[in-house]
């Protein structure tokens, strides 16, 4: 079994509102190590409308810094039906509105190690830079 746990990151200029939740999907189905299903999900429908999968994330604002609190995830490099899944992080308001892709996160894979990790590394490992 694979969960990672991704620490909280703060964004600072933060000018979209205090009505705003991270939503993490999977982009395409994939089966984790330990056997669970992860369902894609699409993050251009609003989860309402359907049977969309995501996980969501809570964000804070506080003045103009955005924080999204830490959580975990599935690694998607060692499934065993689709290690090439990757997932897309997007802000929503709470009503369900797309705000768009956070920064680089539209597309990311997640390694299997470490069991812990940050939104830098995981941009780093993509090629890019939080």
């Amino acid at each position: 079994m694979a969960s990672i746990s991704i620490a909280s990151v703060s964004i600072n200029n933060w000018e979209l509102g205090s009505d705003v939740q991270l939503r993490i999907y999977p982009l395409e189905s994939f089966v984790s190590a330990d056997g669970n299903l992860n369902s894609a999900g699409n993050p251009s429908e609003d989860s309402s409308q359907n049977n969309n999968f995501f996980q969501a994330v809570a964000c804070t604002l506080a003045g103009t810094t955005l924080t999204i609190a830490a959580f975990t995830l599935e690694s998607t490099t060692d499934s065993p039906d689709n290690p090439s899944a990757k997932y897309g992080a997007f802000f929503f308001t709470t009503e369900g509105q797309n705000l768009g892709a956070f920064a680089e996160f539209a597309e990311f894979a997640l390694a299997a190690a470490p069991a812990s990790t940050t939104w830098a590394a995981i941009a780093a490992a993509q090629g890019g830079a939080l």
